[in-house]
Protein backbone atom coordinates (compact mmCIF):
# COMPACT_ATOMS: atom_id res chain seq x y z
CA UNK A 1 0.00 0.00 0.00
CA UNK A 2 1.45 3.30 -1.28
CA UNK A 3 0.18 6.87 -0.38
CA UNK A 4 1.10 9.02 -3.63
CA UNK A 5 1.29 12.77 -2.94
CA UNK A 6 0.85 14.60 -6.23
CA UNK A 7 2.09 18.29 -6.28
CA UNK A 8 -0.29 20.46 -8.70
CA UNK A 9 0.10 23.64 -10.17
CA UNK A 10 -3.27 25.31 -11.78
CA UNK A 11 -2.24 28.90 -14.30
CA UNK A 12 -4.71 31.01 -14.03
CA UNK A 13 -5.58 34.25 -16.05
CA UNK A 14 -6.68 36.94 -14.18
CA UNK A 15 -9.48 38.65 -13.24
CA UNK A 16 -10.38 35.07 -10.53
CA UNK A 17 -12.32 35.06 -7.43
CA UNK A 18 -12.99 32.30 -5.37
CA UNK A 19 -15.93 34.03 -3.21
CA UNK A 20 -15.55 34.43 0.60
CA UNK A 21 -17.49 33.63 3.84
CA UNK A 22 -15.85 36.60 5.18
CA UNK A 23 -17.63 40.41 5.95
CA UNK A 24 -15.09 42.88 3.98
CA UNK A 25 -15.17 46.81 4.00
CA UNK A 26 -18.10 48.42 4.00
CA UNK A 27 -19.66 48.31 0.42
CA UNK A 28 -17.45 45.32 -0.79
CA UNK A 29 -19.73 42.67 -1.58
CA UNK A 30 -17.53 39.83 -2.52
CA UNK A 31 -13.74 38.93 -1.12
CA UNK A 32 -11.46 36.87 -2.30
CA UNK A 33 -10.71 34.20 0.11
CA UNK A 34 -8.17 33.80 2.76
CA UNK A 35 -6.72 31.64 4.21
CA UNK A 36 -3.85 30.19 6.71
CA UNK A 37 -1.15 27.84 4.77
CA UNK A 38 2.04 26.49 6.32
CA UNK A 39 4.78 27.16 3.75
CA UNK A 40 6.54 23.69 2.85
CA UNK A 41 9.78 25.42 2.73
CA UNK A 42 10.17 27.89 6.01
CA UNK A 43 7.25 26.10 8.09
CA UNK A 44 6.00 29.48 8.75
CA UNK A 45 2.04 30.17 8.69
CA UNK A 46 1.00 32.86 6.62
CA UNK A 47 -2.27 33.90 5.40
CA UNK A 48 -2.50 33.26 1.11
CA UNK A 49 -5.43 34.36 -1.46
CA UNK A 50 -6.21 30.38 -2.15
CA UNK A 51 -8.44 28.44 -4.17
CA UNK A 52 -10.41 25.66 -2.24
CA UNK A 53 -9.77 22.35 -2.69
CA UNK A 54 -13.79 21.14 -3.00
CA UNK A 55 -13.63 23.48 -6.01
CA UNK A 56 -10.77 21.73 -7.67
CA UNK A 57 -12.67 18.73 -7.30
CA UNK A 58 -15.51 20.04 -8.37
CA UNK A 59 -14.10 21.26 -11.82
CA UNK A 60 -12.04 17.94 -12.51
CA UNK A 61 -15.90 15.87 -12.07
CA UNK A 62 -16.84 18.27 -15.03
CA UNK A 63 -13.98 17.55 -16.74
CA UNK A 64 -14.37 13.98 -16.41
CA UNK A 65 -17.73 13.87 -17.20
CA UNK A 66 -17.61 15.58 -19.95
CA UNK A 67 -14.25 13.16 -21.50
CA UNK A 68 -15.90 10.47 -20.55
CA UNK A 69 -18.45 10.87 -23.74
CA UNK A 70 -15.57 10.36 -26.05
CA UNK A 71 -13.67 7.94 -23.38
CA UNK A 72 -16.13 5.24 -21.19
CA UNK A 73 -12.89 4.85 -19.18
CA UNK A 74 -13.42 8.19 -17.28
CA UNK A 75 -16.84 6.68 -15.97
CA UNK A 76 -14.49 4.52 -13.96
CA UNK A 77 -12.73 7.65 -12.61
CA UNK A 78 -15.32 9.43 -11.50
CA UNK A 79 -16.08 6.87 -8.79
CA UNK A 80 -12.46 7.90 -7.33
CA UNK A 81 -14.44 11.01 -7.04
CA UNK A 82 -17.05 9.74 -4.61
CA UNK A 83 -21.09 9.16 -5.01
CA UNK A 84 -23.63 10.89 -2.75
CA UNK A 85 -26.57 8.96 -1.40
CA UNK A 86 -29.39 8.61 -3.23
CA UNK A 87 -31.66 11.63 -2.48
CA UNK A 88 -34.33 10.94 0.78
CA UNK A 89 -32.24 7.38 1.26
CA UNK A 90 -29.79 6.75 3.96
CA UNK A 91 -28.12 4.05 1.83
CA UNK A 92 -24.33 4.59 2.79
CA UNK A 93 -22.28 7.09 0.76
CA UNK A 94 -19.20 5.99 -1.38
CA UNK A 95 -16.65 8.60 0.00
CA UNK A 96 -13.96 9.73 -2.90
CA UNK A 97 -10.46 8.27 -2.75
CA UNK A 98 -8.84 11.16 -3.71
CA UNK A 99 -7.83 13.72 -1.27
CA UNK A 100 -8.02 17.59 -2.64
CA UNK A 101 -6.13 20.33 -0.61
CA UNK A 102 -6.61 24.12 -0.88
CA UNK A 103 -4.32 25.41 -3.84
CA UNK A 104 -2.72 28.82 -2.25
CA UNK A 105 -1.17 31.73 -4.33
CA UNK A 106 2.32 31.99 -2.76
CA UNK A 107 3.68 35.45 -4.69
CA UNK A 108 0.35 37.65 -3.71
CA UNK A 109 0.34 38.95 -0.37
CA UNK A 110 -3.10 39.80 0.59
CA UNK A 111 -2.91 42.80 2.76
CA UNK A 112 -1.12 44.63 0.35
CA UNK A 113 -4.48 44.74 -2.58
CA UNK A 114 -7.13 47.19 -2.40
CA UNK A 115 -8.22 46.58 -6.31
CA UNK A 116 -11.70 45.98 -7.18
CA UNK A 117 -13.93 45.42 -9.91
CA UNK A 118 -17.82 46.40 -10.21
CA UNK A 119 -20.81 44.25 -12.02
CA UNK A 120 -24.65 45.07 -12.36
CA UNK A 121 -27.02 42.19 -13.36
CA UNK A 122 -29.00 43.49 -16.74
CA UNK A 123 -32.79 42.29 -16.77
CA UNK A 124 -33.38 40.06 -19.69
CA UNK A 125 -36.58 41.44 -20.98
CA UNK A 126 -36.09 44.80 -20.47
CA UNK A 127 -31.73 44.80 -21.58
CA UNK A 128 -31.33 47.73 -19.02
CA UNK A 129 -29.59 47.91 -15.61
CA UNK A 130 -31.72 45.51 -13.26
CA UNK A 131 -32.20 47.66 -9.65
CA UNK A 132 -30.55 46.77 -6.95
CA UNK A 133 -28.37 43.92 -8.76
CA UNK A 134 -24.63 46.09 -8.51
CA UNK A 135 -22.07 43.90 -7.21
CA UNK A 136 -18.49 45.02 -5.88
CA UNK A 137 -16.03 42.60 -5.85
CA UNK A 138 -11.99 42.48 -4.48
CA UNK A 139 -9.84 41.53 -7.29
CA UNK A 140 -6.06 41.30 -6.43
CA UNK A 141 -5.59 40.32 -10.40
CA UNK A 142 -5.27 42.48 -12.97
CA UNK A 143 -7.19 40.99 -16.54
CA UNK A 144 -4.81 39.19 -18.34
CA UNK A 145 -2.38 38.84 -15.22
CA UNK A 146 -1.45 34.90 -15.25
CA UNK A 147 -1.25 33.38 -11.18
CA UNK A 148 0.41 30.26 -9.85
CA UNK A 149 -2.05 28.41 -7.30
CA UNK A 150 -0.43 25.29 -5.91
CA UNK A 151 -1.41 22.45 -3.56
CA UNK A 152 -1.48 18.88 -3.31
CA UNK A 153 -3.45 15.70 -4.52
CA UNK A 154 -3.24 12.45 -2.43
CA UNK A 155 -4.96 9.16 -2.85
CA UNK A 156 -3.86 5.69 -1.43
CA UNK A 157 -3.22 2.53 -3.89
CA UNK A 158 -3.01 -0.96 -3.61
CA UNK A 159 0.01 -3.07 -4.19
CA UNK A 160 -1.86 -3.84 -7.31
CA UNK A 161 -2.70 -0.58 -9.00
CA UNK A 162 -0.72 1.24 -11.05
CA UNK A 163 -0.35 5.00 -10.28
CA UNK A 164 0.77 6.27 -14.07
CA UNK A 165 -2.61 5.49 -15.14
CA UNK A 166 -4.27 7.89 -12.62
CA UNK A 167 -1.84 11.06 -13.41
CA UNK A 168 -2.54 10.28 -17.12
CA UNK A 169 -6.50 10.90 -16.23
CA UNK A 170 -5.86 13.50 -13.76
CA UNK A 171 -3.07 15.71 -16.29
CA UNK A 172 -5.72 15.05 -19.00
CA UNK A 173 -8.96 15.91 -16.54
CA UNK A 174 -7.23 19.20 -15.30
CA UNK A 175 -5.60 20.47 -18.85
CA UNK A 176 -9.49 19.70 -20.16
CA UNK A 177 -10.88 22.28 -17.73
CA UNK A 178 -11.12 25.52 -18.46
CA UNK A 179 -12.15 27.69 -15.88
CA UNK A 180 -12.45 28.20 -11.87
CA UNK A 181 -14.31 30.35 -9.53
CA UNK A 182 -16.79 32.72 -9.46
CA UNK A 183 -17.93 34.31 -12.70
CA UNK A 184 -16.15 31.82 -14.77
CA UNK A 185 -18.53 32.50 -17.13
CA UNK A 186 -17.96 36.14 -17.63
CA UNK A 187 -14.40 35.12 -18.40
CA UNK A 188 -13.01 34.84 -15.07
CA UNK A 189 -10.24 32.66 -14.01
CA UNK A 190 -9.39 30.80 -17.23
CA UNK A 191 -7.01 28.22 -16.76
CA UNK A 192 -3.97 28.30 -19.25
CA UNK A 193 -1.97 25.30 -17.68
CA UNK A 194 -2.20 22.70 -15.48
CA UNK A 195 0.96 20.96 -14.61
CA UNK A 196 1.56 17.66 -12.28
CA UNK A 197 5.46 17.80 -10.29
CA UNK A 198 7.14 14.51 -9.29
CA UNK A 199 4.72 12.27 -7.05
CA UNK A 200 5.98 11.95 -3.44
CA UNK A 201 5.49 8.21 -1.83
CA UNK A 202 5.02 7.12 1.22
CA UNK A 203 5.05 3.59 2.00
CA UNK A 204 3.66 1.56 5.34
CA UNK A 205 6.54 1.44 8.12
CA UNK A 206 8.92 -1.54 8.89
CA UNK A 207 7.48 -2.59 12.53
CA UNK A 208 9.57 -5.43 14.34
CA UNK A 209 8.48 -5.24 17.87
CA UNK A 210 4.90 -4.16 17.95
CA UNK A 211 3.86 -2.32 21.07
CA UNK A 212 0.77 -3.36 22.80
CA UNK A 213 -1.01 0.44 22.99
CA UNK A 214 0.33 4.05 22.46
CA UNK A 215 -1.02 7.64 22.85
CA UNK A 216 -1.33 9.23 19.35
CA UNK A 217 -0.75 12.91 18.29
CA UNK A 218 -2.39 14.31 15.63
CA UNK A 219 -1.77 17.15 13.29
CA UNK A 220 -3.06 18.39 10.39
CA UNK A 221 -1.74 20.85 7.79
CA UNK A 222 -5.70 22.49 6.64
CA UNK A 223 -8.76 23.55 7.88
CA UNK A 224 -10.96 20.46 9.12
CA UNK A 225 -14.45 19.53 10.07
CA UNK A 226 -15.24 17.09 12.49
CA UNK A 227 -19.41 17.40 12.05
CA UNK A 228 -21.44 17.77 15.54
CA UNK A 229 -25.19 17.27 15.89
CA UNK A 230 -27.11 19.77 13.35
CA UNK A 231 -29.00 22.39 14.24
CA UNK A 232 -30.15 23.43 10.53
CA UNK A 233 -29.91 21.38 7.32
CA UNK A 234 -27.42 23.32 5.77
CA UNK A 235 -25.15 24.12 8.53
CA UNK A 236 -22.12 21.85 9.65
CA UNK A 237 -20.74 23.17 12.82
CA UNK A 238 -17.37 21.47 13.31
CA UNK A 239 -16.93 19.24 16.66
CA UNK A 240 -13.38 20.05 18.37
CA UNK A 241 -12.75 17.35 19.60
CA UNK A 242 -12.88 13.70 17.66
CA UNK A 243 -14.61 10.61 18.34
CA UNK A 244 -12.76 7.16 18.68
CA UNK A 245 -15.34 5.60 16.42
CA UNK A 246 -14.28 8.10 13.49
CA UNK A 247 -10.52 7.04 13.95
CA UNK A 248 -11.65 3.35 14.50
CA UNK A 249 -13.43 4.04 11.20
CA UNK A 250 -10.28 5.50 9.35
CA UNK A 251 -8.46 2.98 9.90
CA UNK A 252 -11.01 0.07 8.98
CA UNK A 253 -11.61 2.25 5.45
CA UNK A 254 -7.20 2.33 4.90
CA UNK A 255 -7.13 -1.88 5.69
CA UNK A 256 -10.26 -1.66 2.41
CA UNK A 257 -7.39 -0.81 0.11
CA UNK A 258 -5.35 -3.96 0.91
CA UNK A 259 -7.39 -6.58 2.45
CA UNK A 260 -5.41 -9.44 2.58
CA UNK A 261 -2.18 -7.77 4.08
CA UNK A 262 -4.22 -6.86 6.84
CA UNK A 263 -6.54 -9.81 7.16
CA UNK A 264 -5.15 -10.11 11.30
CA UNK A 265 -6.28 -6.85 11.97
CA UNK A 266 -9.63 -6.81 10.16
CA UNK A 267 -10.91 -10.17 12.32
CA UNK A 268 -9.42 -8.76 15.42
CA UNK A 269 -10.20 -4.88 15.14
CA UNK A 270 -13.42 -4.85 17.16
CA UNK A 271 -11.35 -5.59 20.01
CA UNK A 272 -9.07 -2.15 19.53
CA UNK A 273 -10.08 0.35 22.02
CA UNK A 274 -9.27 4.24 20.49
CA UNK A 275 -10.29 6.70 23.06
CA UNK A 276 -11.95 10.15 21.90
CA UNK A 277 -8.59 12.75 20.29
CA UNK A 278 -9.11 15.64 22.37
CA UNK A 279 -7.26 19.11 21.13
CA UNK A 280 -4.68 20.84 22.57
CA UNK A 281 -1.86 23.42 22.19
CA UNK A 282 1.16 22.10 20.71
CA UNK A 283 3.02 19.83 22.89
CA UNK A 284 0.92 19.85 25.57
CA UNK A 285 -0.83 17.53 27.59
CA UNK A 286 -4.48 15.81 26.90
CA UNK A 287 -6.87 18.23 28.44
CA UNK A 288 -9.59 16.37 31.02
CA UNK A 289 -13.06 16.84 31.77
CA UNK A 290 -13.82 18.99 34.62
CA UNK A 291 -16.27 17.44 36.84
CA UNK A 292 -20.62 19.27 36.74
CA UNK A 293 -19.86 19.09 40.51
CA UNK A 294 -17.56 22.75 40.54
CA UNK A 295 -19.63 25.43 42.09
CA UNK A 296 -18.51 29.25 41.08
CA UNK A 297 -18.52 31.86 43.35
CA UNK A 298 -18.11 35.84 42.23
CA UNK A 299 -16.15 37.86 44.86
CA UNK A 300 -16.47 41.31 46.11
CA UNK A 301 -13.45 42.32 43.81
CA UNK A 302 -15.01 40.96 40.90
CA UNK A 303 -12.89 37.15 40.74
CA UNK A 304 -13.98 34.23 40.38
CA UNK A 305 -13.44 31.23 42.70
CA UNK A 306 -14.49 27.87 42.47
CA UNK A 307 -15.26 24.37 44.78
CA UNK A 308 -16.05 21.05 43.92
CA UNK A 309 -18.47 20.02 46.21
CA UNK A 310 -18.77 16.42 45.35
CA UNK A 311 -18.67 15.19 49.04
CA UNK A 312 -20.94 17.29 50.22
CA UNK A 313 -24.50 16.10 51.39
CA UNK A 314 -26.09 19.40 51.91
CA UNK A 315 -26.92 22.10 49.45
CA UNK A 316 -23.68 24.35 50.01
CA UNK A 317 -23.06 27.88 49.84
CA UNK A 318 -20.75 30.99 50.52
CA UNK A 319 -21.86 34.18 52.48
CA UNK A 320 -25.48 32.76 52.36
CA UNK A 321 -24.84 33.23 48.17
CA UNK A 322 -25.68 30.02 46.16
CA UNK A 323 -23.17 29.38 43.68
CA UNK A 324 -23.42 28.51 39.56
CA UNK A 325 -22.88 25.40 37.97
CA UNK A 326 -21.11 24.94 34.76
CA UNK A 327 -24.91 25.42 32.57
CA UNK A 328 -25.03 28.83 33.88
CA UNK A 329 -21.73 30.09 33.65
CA UNK A 330 -20.59 32.89 31.08
CA UNK A 331 -17.69 32.38 28.83
CA UNK A 332 -15.71 35.47 29.58
CA UNK A 333 -15.75 34.50 32.86
CA UNK A 334 -16.22 31.32 34.17
CA UNK A 335 -15.85 29.20 31.55
CA UNK A 336 -12.52 30.81 30.55
CA UNK A 337 -11.11 30.01 33.81
CA UNK A 338 -11.94 26.78 34.09
CA UNK A 339 -11.33 25.96 30.28
CA UNK A 340 -7.72 26.49 31.03
CA UNK A 341 -7.36 25.05 34.57
CA UNK A 342 -8.81 21.86 32.38
CA UNK A 343 -6.24 21.97 29.19
CA UNK A 344 -8.53 23.10 26.39
CA UNK A 345 -7.56 25.94 24.38
CA UNK A 346 -9.79 28.16 21.69
CA UNK A 347 -9.52 26.80 18.13
CA UNK A 348 -10.27 29.47 15.83
CA UNK A 349 -12.83 28.82 13.24
CA UNK A 350 -13.88 29.81 9.29
CA UNK A 351 -16.97 29.53 7.75
CA UNK A 352 -16.96 28.06 4.05
CA UNK A 353 -20.31 28.59 2.00
CA UNK A 354 -20.45 25.84 -0.65
CA UNK A 355 -23.18 24.83 -3.16
CA UNK A 356 -23.28 22.39 -5.75
CA UNK A 357 -22.86 23.47 -9.29
CA UNK A 358 -24.84 22.21 -12.32
CA UNK A 359 -22.23 21.00 -14.87
CA UNK A 360 -23.93 21.18 -17.64
CA UNK A 361 -25.48 24.46 -17.30
CA UNK A 362 -22.19 25.79 -15.15
CA UNK A 363 -24.61 27.34 -12.41
CA UNK A 364 -25.48 26.83 -9.11
CA UNK A 365 -28.41 24.43 -8.45
CA UNK A 366 -31.40 25.29 -6.44
CA UNK A 367 -31.43 24.55 -2.86
CA UNK A 368 -28.17 23.31 -2.68
CA UNK A 369 -26.41 25.68 -0.94
CA UNK A 370 -24.53 24.56 2.38
CA UNK A 371 -22.00 25.72 4.89
CA UNK A 372 -18.99 24.21 7.16
CA UNK A 373 -17.83 25.89 9.97
CA UNK A 374 -14.19 24.84 10.20
CA UNK A 375 -11.46 24.02 12.74
CA UNK A 376 -7.89 25.87 11.80
CA UNK A 377 -6.05 23.51 13.20
CA UNK A 378 -1.96 24.70 12.66
CA UNK A 379 -1.76 25.72 16.51
CA UNK A 380 -2.88 22.35 17.84
CA UNK A 381 -2.94 19.03 17.79
CA UNK A 382 -5.40 16.35 19.14
CA UNK A 383 -4.21 13.35 21.64
CA UNK A 384 -6.21 10.25 21.76
CA UNK A 385 -5.03 6.17 23.32
CA UNK A 386 -5.19 3.17 21.78
CA UNK A 387 -5.55 0.40 23.17
CA UNK A 388 -4.18 -3.16 21.48
CA UNK A 389 -3.36 -5.65 24.24
CA UNK A 390 -6.51 -8.38 23.11
CA UNK A 391 -4.37 -8.31 19.74
CA UNK A 392 -2.12 -10.90 18.06
CA UNK A 393 1.20 -10.01 17.67
CA UNK A 394 0.69 -10.16 13.96
CA UNK A 395 -2.52 -7.63 14.33
CA UNK A 396 -1.03 -5.41 16.38
CA UNK A 397 2.18 -5.06 14.01
CA UNK A 398 -0.70 -3.91 11.21
CA UNK A 399 -2.21 -2.03 13.12
CA UNK A 400 0.97 -0.22 14.31
CA UNK A 401 2.12 0.19 10.57
CA UNK A 402 -1.48 1.72 9.49
CA UNK A 403 -1.15 4.41 12.54
CA UNK A 404 2.86 5.56 11.86
CA UNK A 405 1.47 5.70 8.32
CA UNK A 406 -0.90 8.35 9.16
CA UNK A 407 -5.12 7.96 9.54
CA UNK A 408 -7.15 9.11 6.81
CA UNK A 409 -10.05 10.15 5.98
CA UNK A 410 -10.94 12.08 8.79
CA UNK A 411 -14.28 14.69 9.22
CA UNK A 412 -16.67 15.76 6.15
CA UNK A 413 -13.11 17.31 4.51
CA UNK A 414 -11.45 13.72 4.21
CA UNK A 415 -8.43 15.14 6.01
CA UNK A 416 -5.33 13.29 6.61
CA UNK A 417 -3.50 13.23 10.23
CA UNK A 418 -0.04 12.96 10.50
CA UNK A 419 0.37 10.93 13.70
CA UNK A 420 3.68 10.58 16.32
CA UNK A 421 3.21 7.35 18.55
CA UNK A 422 4.54 7.62 22.06
CA UNK A 423 4.15 5.25 25.27
CA UNK A 424 0.70 4.31 26.05
CA UNK A 425 0.06 6.59 29.70
CA UNK A 426 -0.08 4.36 32.67
CA UNK A 427 -2.79 3.69 35.34
CA UNK A 428 -1.26 4.45 38.47
CA UNK A 429 -4.53 4.28 40.65
CA UNK A 430 -3.76 3.81 45.03
CA UNK A 431 -5.87 2.49 47.35
CA UNK A 432 -8.86 5.02 48.96
CA UNK A 433 -11.65 5.43 51.38
CA UNK A 434 -13.56 6.23 48.82
CA UNK A 435 -13.31 7.30 44.38
CA UNK A 436 -14.24 10.24 42.39
CA UNK A 437 -15.39 9.02 39.11
CA UNK A 438 -15.51 11.64 36.52
CA UNK A 439 -16.69 10.84 32.99
CA UNK A 440 -14.95 12.14 30.23
CA UNK A 441 -16.83 11.07 27.06
CA UNK A 442 -21.10 10.18 26.94
CA UNK A 443 -21.54 6.55 28.35
CA UNK A 444 -24.59 4.24 28.30
CA UNK A 445 -25.34 3.88 31.89
CA UNK A 446 -28.88 4.12 33.08
CA UNK A 447 -31.94 1.68 31.40
CA UNK A 448 -33.98 4.20 29.96
CA UNK A 449 -37.04 2.02 29.79
CA UNK A 450 -37.08 4.07 33.73
CA UNK A 451 -36.96 7.34 32.42
CA UNK A 452 -38.19 8.32 28.19
CA UNK A 453 -41.82 9.10 27.56
CA UNK A 454 -44.27 7.85 25.36
CA UNK A 455 -42.96 10.25 22.47
CA UNK A 456 -39.42 9.60 22.86
CA UNK A 457 -38.61 12.35 25.00
CA UNK A 458 -37.09 12.67 28.04
CA UNK A 459 -40.09 11.71 30.57
CA UNK A 460 -40.21 12.75 34.67
CA UNK A 461 -38.35 11.22 36.97
CA UNK A 462 -38.50 11.79 40.93
CA UNK A 463 -34.62 11.89 42.67
CA UNK A 464 -35.66 8.69 44.47
CA UNK A 465 -35.75 6.56 40.86
CA UNK A 466 -32.55 8.47 39.34
CA UNK A 467 -30.89 7.80 42.49
CA UNK A 468 -31.74 4.28 42.55
CA UNK A 469 -30.87 3.32 38.93
CA UNK A 470 -27.41 4.87 39.53
CA UNK A 471 -26.99 2.72 42.42
CA UNK A 472 -27.99 0.18 40.71
CA UNK A 473 -25.54 1.02 37.75
CA UNK A 474 -22.83 0.71 39.68
CA UNK A 475 -23.01 -2.31 41.71
CA UNK A 476 -23.74 -3.90 38.30
CA UNK A 477 -20.32 -2.89 37.00
CA UNK A 478 -18.41 -3.03 40.02
CA UNK A 479 -19.80 -6.39 40.78
CA UNK A 480 -21.30 -5.47 44.21
CA UNK A 481 -17.45 -4.04 45.68
CA UNK A 482 -18.37 -0.48 45.37
CA UNK A 483 -21.76 1.25 46.81
CA UNK A 484 -22.50 5.39 45.47
CA UNK A 485 -22.47 7.98 47.82
CA UNK A 486 -23.17 11.19 45.73
CA UNK A 487 -23.21 12.31 42.45
CA UNK A 488 -24.16 15.22 39.57
CA UNK A 489 -25.11 13.95 36.63
CA UNK A 490 -26.42 15.62 33.35
CA UNK A 491 -27.98 13.11 30.56
CA UNK A 492 -28.90 13.84 26.58
CA UNK A 493 -30.88 12.04 23.94
CA UNK A 494 -28.78 10.84 21.21
CA UNK A 495 -30.58 9.72 18.09
CA UNK A 496 -32.81 10.88 15.22
CA UNK A 497 -33.91 9.57 11.71
CA UNK A 498 -30.30 9.28 10.42
CA UNK A 499 -28.95 6.86 13.37
CA UNK A 500 -32.45 5.22 13.21
CA UNK A 501 -31.85 3.76 9.25
CA UNK A 502 -27.98 3.09 10.17
CA UNK A 503 -28.23 0.83 13.07
CA UNK A 504 -32.06 0.41 14.44
CA UNK A 505 -33.66 -0.92 11.33
CA UNK A 506 -36.05 -2.83 11.46
CA UNK A 507 -36.35 -2.40 14.96
CA UNK A 508 -38.61 -0.02 16.62
CA UNK A 509 -36.94 3.53 17.12
CA UNK A 510 -35.51 3.75 20.56
CA UNK A 511 -32.96 6.70 20.83
CA UNK A 512 -29.74 6.52 23.24
CA UNK A 513 -29.82 7.85 26.59
CA UNK A 514 -26.46 8.75 27.58
CA UNK A 515 -24.57 10.51 30.24
CA UNK A 516 -23.05 13.17 29.95
CA UNK A 517 -19.15 13.89 30.24
CA UNK A 518 -18.33 15.60 33.64
CA UNK A 519 -20.73 13.99 35.23
CA UNK A 520 -19.11 12.71 38.83
CA UNK A 521 -19.98 10.17 41.22
CA UNK A 522 -18.55 9.36 44.58
CA UNK A 523 -18.03 5.77 45.64
CA UNK A 524 -17.01 3.76 48.68
CA UNK A 525 -15.69 0.21 48.15
CA UNK A 526 -17.55 -2.29 50.19
CA UNK A 527 -15.76 -3.84 53.62
CA UNK A 528 -13.63 -6.57 52.57
CA UNK A 529 -13.91 -5.84 49.03
CA UNK A 530 -11.51 -3.43 48.85
CA UNK A 531 -8.84 -5.17 46.52
CA UNK A 532 -11.85 -6.18 43.79
CA UNK A 533 -12.57 -2.27 44.23
CA UNK A 534 -9.92 -1.11 42.95
CA UNK A 535 -9.14 -3.32 40.46
CA UNK A 536 -12.51 -2.72 38.74
CA UNK A 537 -11.87 0.78 38.83
CA UNK A 538 -7.99 0.85 36.83
CA UNK A 539 -10.35 -1.86 34.61
CA UNK A 540 -12.42 1.03 33.59
CA UNK A 541 -9.41 3.65 33.47
CA UNK A 542 -7.87 1.29 31.18
CA UNK A 543 -10.53 -0.29 29.13
CA UNK A 544 -13.71 2.29 29.49
CA UNK A 545 -17.46 1.61 31.19
CA UNK A 546 -19.06 -1.86 29.83
CA UNK A 547 -22.80 -1.67 28.64
CA UNK A 548 -24.75 -3.18 31.66
CA UNK A 549 -26.97 -6.42 30.36
CA UNK A 550 -30.17 -4.38 31.17
CA UNK A 551 -28.95 -1.32 28.97
CA UNK A 552 -28.39 -3.87 26.13
CA UNK A 553 -31.56 -5.88 26.90
CA UNK A 554 -33.00 -2.44 26.47
CA UNK A 555 -31.60 -2.01 22.88
CA UNK A 556 -32.54 -5.32 21.78
CA UNK A 557 -29.03 -6.30 21.54
CA UNK A 558 -28.39 -8.25 24.65
CA UNK A 559 -28.09 -11.52 22.44
CA UNK A 560 -25.83 -10.04 19.88
CA UNK A 561 -22.11 -11.58 19.88
CA UNK A 562 -19.16 -9.06 21.14
CA UNK A 563 -17.46 -9.03 17.39
CA UNK A 564 -20.56 -7.84 15.93
CA UNK A 565 -21.91 -5.33 18.85
CA UNK A 566 -20.16 -2.39 16.78
CA UNK A 567 -22.80 -3.06 13.75
CA UNK A 568 -25.57 -2.61 16.30
CA UNK A 569 -24.52 0.49 18.89
CA UNK A 570 -21.78 2.98 18.05
CA UNK A 571 -21.33 3.99 21.83
CA UNK A 572 -19.35 1.19 22.86
CA UNK A 573 -16.10 1.76 25.02
CA UNK A 574 -13.81 0.55 22.56
CA UNK A 575 -15.13 3.63 20.41
CA UNK A 576 -14.40 5.82 22.85
CA UNK A 577 -17.24 6.22 24.91
CA UNK A 578 -17.51 5.61 28.74
CA UNK A 579 -13.90 6.91 28.93
CA UNK A 580 -13.41 7.87 32.64
CA UNK A 581 -10.58 9.10 35.39
CA UNK A 582 -10.54 8.17 38.76
CA UNK A 583 -9.31 10.52 41.49
CA UNK A 584 -7.89 12.84 38.67
CA UNK A 585 -5.83 16.25 39.87
CA UNK A 586 -8.41 18.74 41.35
CA UNK A 587 -7.37 22.09 40.05
CA UNK A 588 -10.03 23.84 42.52
CA UNK A 589 -10.56 23.12 46.03
CA UNK A 590 -12.90 20.42 47.52
CA UNK A 591 -15.72 21.57 49.98
CA UNK A 592 -15.10 20.86 53.80
CA UNK A 593 -17.51 22.72 55.53
CA UNK A 594 -19.82 19.61 54.48
CA UNK A 595 -17.47 16.54 53.91
CA UNK A 596 -19.05 12.81 54.21
CA UNK A 597 -17.86 9.60 53.69
CA UNK A 598 -21.21 8.27 54.13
Amino acid sequence: MTRLIIPVSLTVRGPVITKSSAIGAFGVDALMAKGLFVHLHTGRIQKQYYVPGTLIKGILREAWQELAAADVAYVNWLEWLGKASPDDSYDRPERGRLRFGDFADWQTIPETIERQRYRIQIDEVRGAAQSGQFQVIESPYAPGQEIHFTGELAVILSSEERDTDLLAALQRGLSWAQALGGTRTAGFGQIVEAVLGQPKRETLPAIASPGTGWRVRMTFKQSVIFSRRRIADNLFESEELIPGAALKGAVAEMMRHEPQQFGDLANELYRVRFTHAFPTARDSDRPSHWPLSLLAFEKDDRTLEFTDVIRCNRPFTRDDVAGAFDIDWKETKEWKDVLKAYGWTKIATELRVRTAIEGERQKARDQALFAWEMLVPHEHEWIAEVDAAGLTDAARRQLEQLLRFGIEPLGKSKAQAEVILGPKKEVALLPAANYVLTLQTPALLIDPSHFLAPDGGIGSASAQLLRREYEEVWRELSGGSLALVNYFQRVSLAGGDYMRQRFRQPDPYRPYLLTDPGSTFLLRPLAGREKEALVRMTAWIEKGLALQLRVRRFYGIDKVPEDELWKFCPYLPENGYGEVTVNQTSHYPEAVECTTTE
